[in-house]
């Protein structure tokens, strides 16, 4: 991490030589006061000082006061839910006073506490106390084409604590085919679905990098509680031996509060445009989240998410400031800073829920998410949701910004807000300058932003609302789901869940067209309750009763729409 404020930097010195040579729609600012206000932004919300802008936290209040002032400073007109702000629960569980028993003699009822120093429940471990029997599976991993199967001399590990090694036999090769069959939560999904009544995971390698204890259950529970085994703990297959363990987990639940930051330009027309971009990271990974890996007694290191989203916010807050002073009047503009997307999606989906504009008055929306590191060599960034709508085709090709190269793709849902505009309906574009080694860690930090490319972006953006100002609204086509996103399960729903929901059900946030749900005739909004026979009371029931049905199994959902249960057939 860095800090940007403690730094005496003269801005003015860093401006790129390329500023200035770029050729799009002429802008209301200079490209020099662009990149000097981007870098200043982007740089204050990505200090030290805000510790990560962490949903709920000291640092994100920071930053929502830093927005609101910009916006004020642009007389730009507050339309949330008080003034500028719309505020959002979110309501996560922590495990505590988790304890591992283990017995070595057989019919023993007595057991041994193991020490939690370094052992711990994984925080997606099912509450609960689980005693029984247990039986060791190696690494547990089941790969017969690969020539490995540590399942193949066990008769049935059903209503049994499957005790299982960390990692992979191969973990020193880093292209192993293996390393998909040997990662954790794959591991854990095969013994659930063969019956396990617990799990016990053992390191007895020092090489094999264990998972972080976070007590904070981000995802939803396994259907079985889970526990670690460090190494210091000494425990290998001999341990297990006839040996019977009991696995306790409690958990105890805590709420956050979460800011969306919305702006408004009025310039009454019948119809808006969203601009938006989440202002949110990871604190101190306190959630989880980070793709970092401390070692056992490091210290705890802040996120400062300057690509992710600082570059996002800083964009939108041009955004406002050159729209505001831009000709474009035939459109009204909101600008929305959106919280908690890290933990889901959480501040757009609220907002969609509980709109401060009618959603029937939405144009498009356009979102940036990470738009700070663009590739220098390849000069590319990607605009996803270009499916959309139908006339994004045509008008997308004849926006260019020299030397940038565009990459496009149709799909209007992936891992950041648009999907939650999408989901209702409003055609999107999702603007990304590309991944980079940095993500989720403590070293995406704002000297590694590109501002150049930032900047392009923005011209971009800006060149795109100029030509739809006066355009008749844009019509919504739903598209193909993005197929980056597998699934553990042999069968799947298609359906995206409301993971803001505290119902009982699994309610349903959107669908994807050609899967079972969609084919049904489940929409946005159903509560699933039962599937087949299994009742579906949360997001837990519904994984677990996922991998109790093969692909092509022909059943029942019962839903409640509008109050009211129906019954639909479908085919898994």
């Amino acid at each position: 991490m860095k800090s940007f404020l403690n730094k005496a930097i003269a801005l003015a010195l860093l401006i790129s030589p390329l500023a200035g040579k770029l050729s799009a729609q002429t802008l209301p600012k200079s490209e020099k006061d662009i990149l000097i206000s981007l870098e200043h932004n982007l740089g204050y919300l990505a200090d030290d000082h805000m510790e990560g802008r962490l949903i709920g936290s000291r640092g994100e209040k920071i930053a929502y006061d830093f927005i609101i002032e910009n916006f004020q400073s642009l007389n730009i007109l507050p339309k949330g839910e008080n003034g500028f702000v719309q505020s959002f629960k979110l309501k996560k569980v922590s495990c505590k006073n988790a304890t591992l028993e283990i017995s070595n003699k057989s019919g023993d009822n007595h057991f041994d506490k193991i020490n939690p120093s370094k052992n711990f429940p994984l925080s997606y471990s099912k509450p609960g106390k689980v005693e029984a029997k247990c039986v060791w599976v190696n690494y547990g991993i089941e790969a017969p084409s690969l020539g490995v199967n540590d399942y193949a001399n066990i008769k049935s590990v059903k209503g049994k604590i499957v005790v299982m090694r960390l990692g992979q036999p191969e973990y020193n090769n880093p292209h192993s085919a293996l390393g998909a069959y040997g990662a954790l939560e794959a591991k854990i999904d095969s013994a659930i679905h063969k019956g396990a009544a617990g799990i016990i995971i053992v390191n007895n390698n020092n090489e094999i990098l264990e998972p972080d204890f976070k007590p904070i259950v981000k995802a939803p529970f396994k259907s079985v509680p889970i526990y670690f085994l460090g190494k210091q703990a000494g425990y290998d297959s001999i341990n297990f031996v006839n040996a019977k363990a009991s696995i306790q987990v409690d958990t105890a639940s805590f709420e956050l509060e979460g800011h969306n930051v919305i702006g408004y330009i009025n310039n009454k027309s019948a119809y808006t445009v969203v601009v938006g971009a989440h202002y949110d990271h990871l604190g101190y990974n306190e959630l989880g989240g980070s793709t970092y890996r401390k070692e056992q007694n490091e210290k705890l290191q802040i996120h400062n998410g300057a690509d992710d989203n600082a570059s996002g916010t800083a964009a939108l807050l041009e955004l406002a400031e050159l729209l505001q002073k831009s000709p474009f009047r035939a459109h009204n503009y909101l600008f929305i800073a959106f919280s908690g997307e890290e933990e889901g999606l959480l501040g757009s989906h609220y907002f969609v829920d509980h709109p401060t504009i009618p959603l029937a008055q939405i144009d498009y929306m356009i979102n940036m998410d990470m738009v700070g590191r663009l590739d220098t060599v390849k000069n590319m960034f990607s605009i996803s949701g270009t499916g959309t709508s139908p006339r994004w085709d045509s008008i997308l090709p004849t926006i260019s910004i020299d030397p940038i190269k565009v990459k496009y793709d149709p799909s209007g849902t992936g891992a950041s807000d648009h999907t939650s505009f999408y989901n209702v309906g409003v055609p999107v574009l999702h603007f990304f300058t590309g991944n980079h080694a940095d993500y989720h860690k403590p070293s995406d930090d704002w000297e590694l932003i590109n501002f150049d490319g930032s900047l392009k972006v923005i011209k971009y953006i800006y060149s795109l609302v100029g030509k739809l100002d006066k355009q008749p609204k844009l019509a919504f086509t739903k598209t193909k789901e993005n197929e980056a996103t597998k699934t553990n399960f042999k069968v799947t729903l298609g359906i995206m869940p409301d993971y803001l929901f505290e119902g009982k059900g699994l309610k349903i946030d959107g669908t994807t067209d050609g899967r079972p749900a969609a084919i049904a005739g489940l929409k946005r909004g159903d509560i699933i309750i039962k599937l087949g026979d299994y009742t579906i009371g949360g997001m837990e029931d519904y994984m677990s009763t996922l991998g109790k049905f093969e692909k092509g199994t022909a059943t029942q959902v019962i839903i409640l729409r509008d109050g009211k249960e129906m019954s639909f057939p479908i085919t898994l």
